[in-house]
């Protein structure tokens, strides 16, 4: 070793002969030092010296031959011995230095070259640079080697192919001096005594000698062999029998190798892959617990004959890794290695700091389509929490729950996993089950795109595979198309499904999607896995067995007939082979051996279903008992269920009979699920059950599981135990145990609620009205109730319209007591609403109210309504900030459903009666004066302060309603907030905030309360109230219009998607205003089309004229003033404000921009008097003043700029400009743009007009950037 240390440290280019010599010392040095353990890793790392050595020396010998031809010879000379000589080769050797660093393979194997004396060529050995950076075990012996010569290849050496220019002659000589390599001795030592000898062999080129001719039964054609002297095969040396078999077909001269070629290729795959085809199995081979027997060396996890795909998939990952979403489809038979090519790509997902979500879709719990994908983004919490640092988490959380701060809650029910990400925050809130808190697919969808677009990104995108796509419903892919096509976030999401193709029809929701993605412009690949071709099969089985690929190619010809490709089903079949003893581990061959005759003599299956039946009907009755029932429960079954069997007396050992069939290579454990190790394997143990057995073998585990977990907190195993009931026929269930199995149907369809999974609640809840006897509204009247509620909420969220009315029908006539009956009614006139049947809705509602003694007016006018509101507004007035705060909360469940009720009837009248919004309003804040406060009470607040700041014409009033409405936004903070939060944020940020804070600050907090109403389940009308303020407050303060026309598109496209048609014209007439003031309208493009956008598409489908009246004026002022339409602003401003409901605020607005218009109009000589100018300018600037006291940031710049119209309008020069200067300032204060831009362009008209051109000039060009800035062309 100290001699190997020495000549290390120079770099010495060693002869080969030397080279041998000095090998075979230090070998036998390190084996006396090393015990017997250390024996074979030395015996492994010389003999990967000595193969690397040898595939320098062939390729110096074939790049000698291409040489030759490229020098003009007729054709490439044959080797002579001379060349392949011991003492023709130099070896070249690492430093000591090269050795360190990078380099670890050195760290075995120094060897960087080889060199041929004569002719002087030389070879640089090399592992590719693009591998050595990737290797994932730098320790583990043997590496792909690449070999650059010196002088470098001729640029036409391509056009010099070798292989039909050697003959035995060049393979025997080879063989020859690769057996003295090996060996350190010539195989032919007699040959060696001649003067005309060079280190041992002939100089000559060998005389003939004498051939004998024999007949080759498996390839049907005889061959001839040279006669030579024996010699002692390098097996008997102790070297591997691959090495030995190599050699030995080289020096006999069997045609094995017709050229120098493929023995490059097999010593190349030594080298490559050594445990595999250089070392023997007994050196390599890890035992199997429990099986003493040779196992087949089955490379788990590697592709064969998928590298077009994996290219593919890596190139989407790439895609979408650069920001964009993307999917990817693979279909093909099961077996083809779906799963596998995905896994392929999980590394890299890793290593790019992404997140892999994998999900596989069960046959067994396909009536749970959401709960299984939602259960895979739900992981994604724990991904998140284990792969970042303490300061990355903290950035991810701040920004969750900055985006759900209002309505965390709603994320917490739907991913309860995460709490592992706030472990300081209280989640008992998330429990809540109300009937209020309901989230259809919609609203599920919306959550998951806010939390996608927080957690995923280019840095750390995230990528969801769903395995077996054709067991998905359609509810499960609609969830995957909003997150891939959601147009409002930057999420990187990359989505991967397989399927198996020949189990899908043309109706299947797999190609909807796909039809889908490609409408919404998302990218999908479709890529079909077919069987392996041979080559890529032989590979296979090559690696498998341990033996050169052009030894058992007849062996996987046989299996390609048998399997058609199927990497799966032959890999089984080759089990099958050694299972029959028709392919069996040769001891003395050290090998893997068979006879191809043999096997295809006998009948073996080609159905890999019956392989495995075999196998298992082989095994012990308990592993087969065992293999039933986890097959009962789909691919994979929880460690809970296994430990319920395992606590009964039938089951008791179940889980050594588990442990068993992991030892047979059945099952695996992963973490705390037993799953079978493909579907195959469960489809196979599942049909060990006969067909007419399979209902009552799941009933009695189903029961089984019931007697033993019987009044515990089952979690997740609940869906699993039911399911095991369930499979059973009604005619199994003993009528003592209907109502056992009914509740726990119940159970499980709550649960599904729970997890916002409505189409499996709705599965559970219709497996249980079978079981209930014809009696049950007397004999279970209280669970009959909430069967009925359930079910009527889970059908409605499903679709199923009429069929929830059946079941709250039954409720209604069956209830004892208007109490029994109130969930029910408030669920029935909350579908009317949502189906937009308002009168129908307003009529139930009112005789529910009357029901629970209020009295309800056919209709209310501005006289009755004038006595209420004083008498609340004075109890109001006579309550300071702290009484209000300091109301007890009513435990009055009467006066909770009131108020209740009394919130539909406001949802109700807010378009369709709104003289009976003011009403309701009033009578809730009464009846919680009087009685107390609920979350119902919060609302009612902030209703009634709305509406009365939306018609209050004087500053008193809007000032007391906005005292009353900031101690409201303290009272929410007492409740749920997500459950009321929507509205009242509606009614505070959308009617009275508009006259005391910021208009961005109303825009920011309308925002939060879209978001949370439309993810909150119940909310969704009011989100679409919210996004209809937002876009206004927006437009008022001046925000960039291109941004806010795709924030009105987003509005849009989620009314289009929860089908809301009474809103939808409101914010179509926005969009055309934005449009217009962006550029004149060119950008309305398609959207322009949606309902609403025009005054007769707006009255046609609004239901309140007058308030549909007030969007299309204030709209056309808008579009009017700023476009410079002076007659058209008049007219349209005239027409609002003989509005008698006209908003407050609306009316401010109006006032504004019809005293600018009247101002320009004069100036530019059209029609108006000086008088009614000047009136119209005073009014404007009395109000706006008035205001400015309440907001000065809203109003003030407004009264400014109207006064320095009014005086420059007067001639009062000197005054005007101090004015406009005051404007300037004010309007840049407050952060809109737009009006910055207005003060500015006035001014500079008005400096124009007395002459002071540069100043004019100066404030012209600042008004064309903030134009600019604004985005108005």
């Amino acid at each position: 070793m100290a001699e190997r240390d020495h000549r290390m440290d120079i770099n010495v280019n060693t002869p080969l002969r030397k080279w041998i010599q000095d090998e075979a010392k230090e070998k036998a040095l390190e084996d006396q030092k090393k015990g017997a353990d250390k024996i074979i890793p030395s015996k492994k790392k010389f003999l990967l010296r000595k193969t690397t050595v040898a595939y320098g020396i062939i390729e110096l010998l074939r790049y000698s031959k291409i040489l030759s031809k490229c020098h003009n010879l007729t054709t490439a000379r044959l080797c002579t011995a001379k060349e392949c000589n011991v003492d023709n080769f130099v070896v070249h050797l690492f430093s000591q230095n090269e050795r360190t660093g990078s380099a670890e393979q050195a760290q075995w194997n120094d060897v960087r070259g080889v060199s041929m004396i004569s002719p002087a060529l030389s070879a640089q050995i090399a592992e590719p640079l693009f591998l050595s950076t990737i290797n994932d075990e730098p320790m583990q012996m043997g590496m792909y080697l690449e070999v650059h010569f010196t002088p470098p290849l001729p640029d036409n050496s391509l056009d010099y192919g070798i292989g039909q220019t050697s003959n035995n002659n060049d393979c025997h000589l080879f063989g020859v001096l690769l057996y003295e390599l090996c060996t350190g001795i010539c195989p032919f030592p007699a040959e060696s005594m001649g003067n005309n000898t060079l280190g041992g062999i002939s100089q000559k080129e060998p005389k003939k000698k004498k051939a004998t001719v024999r007949y080759d039964k498996k390839k049907g054609k005889s061959y001839s062999t040279l006669q030579t002297k024996p010699y002692t095969p390098l097996q008997e040396l102790g070297l591997p029998s691959s090495l030995s078999l190599l050699v030995q077909n080289l020096i006999d001269g069997h045609d094995a190798y017709p050229s120098l070629d493929p023995v490059s290729s097999d010593i190349h795959l030594l080298n490559n892959d050594p445990d595999c085809f250089l070392f023997d199995i007994e050196d390599s081979a890890v035992p199997v617990q429990g099986n003493s027997s040779m196992q087949l060396q089955i490379k788990k996890g590697k592709l064969y004959g998928r590298e077009k795909q994996v290219s593919l998939i890596t190139d989407a990952f790439c895609r979408v890794s650069s920001g964009k979403s993307e999917a990817f489809f693979i279909g093909g038979y099961s077996g083809s290695g779906k799963t596998m090519l995905v896994q392929s790509l999980t590394a890299r997902v890793d290593s790019s700091g992404g997140y892999v979500l994998t999900q596989k879709v069960d046959q067994m719990s396909k009536e749970r389509p959401l709960i299984d994908v939602l259960s895979a983004f739900d992981n994604l919490c724990l991904l998140i929490r284990d792969r970042n640092s303490p300061r990355e988490l903290q950035k991810v959380t701040k920004k969750i729950m900055h985006d759900f701060e209002s309505d965390f809650t709603v994320l917490a029910r739907l991913l309860p996993n995460i709490s592992a990400l706030f472990p300081q925050h209280d989640m008992k809130k998330t429990k809540d089950t109300s009937i209020e808190r309901v989230m259809n697919l919609q609203n599920v969808c919306h959550t998951l795109q806010r939390f996608m677009r927080i957690v995923s990104s280019s840095q750390t995108p995230v990528m969801l595979f769903l395995d077996d796509l054709q067991w998905a419903g359609s509810t499960s892919l609609e969830l995957i198309q909003a997150l891939l096509s959601d147009t409002r976030g930057s999420s990187c999401f990359f989505f991967v499904g397989s399927y198996r193709d020949n189990e899908v029809h043309d109706g299947h929701p797999i190609f909807d999607l796909m039809s889908n993605l490609d409408s919404c412009g998302v990218i999908s690949t479709k890529e079909h896995l077919c069987g392996l071709n041979q080559n890529d099969l032989n590979m296979m089985i090559s690696e498998s067995v341990c033996v050169f690929p052009r030894l058992c190619k007849t062996l996987s010809d046989i299996i390609f007939e048998k399997t058609e490709g199927s990497p799966y089903f032959a890999l089984e079949f080759l089990r099958s082979l050694v299972d029959s003893r028709l392919l069996k581990y040769s001891l003395r061959e050290r090998r893997w051996i068979w006879d191809e005759n043999n096997i295809r003599s006998e009948n073996i299956t080609d159905n890999v279903l019956y392989l495995l039946s075999a196998k298992m009907t082989s095994l012990p009755e308990n592993t087969q008992l065992a293999l039933k029932v986890v097959s009962c429960f789909g691919i994979k079954v929880d460690e809970s269920i296994v430990g319920y069997l395992s606590s009964t007396p039938q089951y008791s050992d179940f889980r050594d009979w588990l442990d068993q069939a992991i030892n047979e290579g059945c099952i695996q454990k992963h973490e705390n699920k037993y799953k079978f190790v493909h579907d195959k394997v469960r489809e196979a143990a599942y049909n060990l059950i006969a067909d007419g057995n399979k209902s009552q073998f799941h009933y009695d585990i189903g029961i089984l599981l019931y007697s033993t977990s019987k009044g515990q907190d089952l979690g997740g195993a609940l869906f699993q135990l039911v399911d095991q009931i369930n499979h059973g026929i009604p005619s199994l269930i003993q009528p003592r145990m209907q109502i056992d199995i009914a509740e726990l149907n119940f159970s499980a369809g709550r649960k599904a609620m729970d997890l916002s999974d409505f189409e499996t609640a709705y599965s559970y809840l219709n497996n249980a009205f079978p079981l209930l006897p014809e009696n049950h509204w007397s004999s279970h009247y209280d669970f009959s109730l909430r069967l009925f509620l359930l079910r009527a909420k889970s059908t409605y969220l499903c679709g199923n319209i009429e069929e929830a009315y059946d079941s709250l029908k039954e409720i209604i006539e069956n209830g004892r007591c208007i109490e029994d009956t109130l969930d029910a009614y408030y669920l029935h006139v909350t579908i009317l609403h949502a189906c937009e049947e308002r009168e129908e809705a307003y009529t139930i509602c009112c005789e529910v109210l009357s029901q629970l003694k209020e009295k309800i007016p056919d209709s209310v006018d501005i006289k009755d309504l004038t006595p209420m509101i004083q008498e609340t507004g004075g109890m109001l007035a006579r309550m300071s900030d702290a009484d209000l705060l300091g109301m007890k909360e009513t435990d009055n469940s009467s006066l909770r459903f009131t108020l209740k009720f009394y919130t539909l009837l406001c949802y109700i009248s807010y378009f369709s009666r709104s003289n009976m919004l003011p009403f309701a309003c009033c009578r809730m804040a009464h009846l919680t004066l009087e009685h107390g406060v609920c979350q119902y009470s919060v609302l009612g607040l902030a209703s009634y302060c709305g509406c009365l700041c939306q018609a209050a014409k004087q500053a008193s009033v809007i000032r007391e309603m906005g005292r009353v409405g900031k101690v409201v936004m303290n009272m929410l903070k007492r409740f749920d907030s997500s459950a009321i939060m929507p509205y009242v944020y509606h009614f505070y940020y959308g009617y009275m905030s508009t006259h005391t804070v910021p208009l961005q600050l109303c825009t920011y907090n309308l925002r939060v309360g879209f978001k949370v109403a439309i993810s909150s389940g119940k909310y969704a009308y009011v989100a679409f109230l919210n996004s209809i303020h937002i876009v206004r407050t927006a437009l008022l303060s001046g925000q960039n219009l291109s941004t806010l026309l795709k924030e009105t598109d987003y509005y849009l496209q989620v009314m289009t998607q929860f089908r809301n048609k009474i809103t939808m014209p409101y914010l179509s007439a926005y969009r055309e205003t934005i449009s217009l003031l962006i550029d004149k309208g060119e950008s309305l493009g398609s959207q322009n089309k949606m309902a609403g956008h025009d005054g007769n598409a707006m009255t046609s489908n609004a239901v309140n004229a007058e308030r549909c009246n007030e969007t299309i004026y204030f709209n056309h002022v808008l579009q009017s003033f700023w476009l410079g339409h002076s007659q058209r602003c008049n007219y349209y401003s005239k027409k609002i404000l003989e509005i008698q409901s006209l908003g407050s605020h609306n009316r401010l607005m109006i006032l504004f921009y019809a005293a600018l218009n009247a101002v320009r109009a004069k100036n530019n000589n059209k029609n108006g008097s000086k008088l009614a100018t000047a009136k119209i300018l005073y009014e404007a600037i009395s109000a706006l003043r008035s205001s400015a006291e309440l907001a000065p940031l809203n109003f003030s710049n407004k009264a400014y700029l109207l006064e320095a119209e009014m005086l420059s309008f007067e001639r009062k020069h000197q005054e005007a400009t101090y004015s406009y200067a005051a404007a300037i300032n004010s309007s840049c204060s407050s952060g809109c743009v737009h009006e910055h831009g207005l003060a500015c362009e006035l001014a500079g008209y008005h400096y124009k007009k007395i002459g002071e051109a540069v100043t004019a000039l100066d404030c012209f060009q600042k008004s064309k950037q903030c134009y600019t800035q604004w985005g108005c062309q």
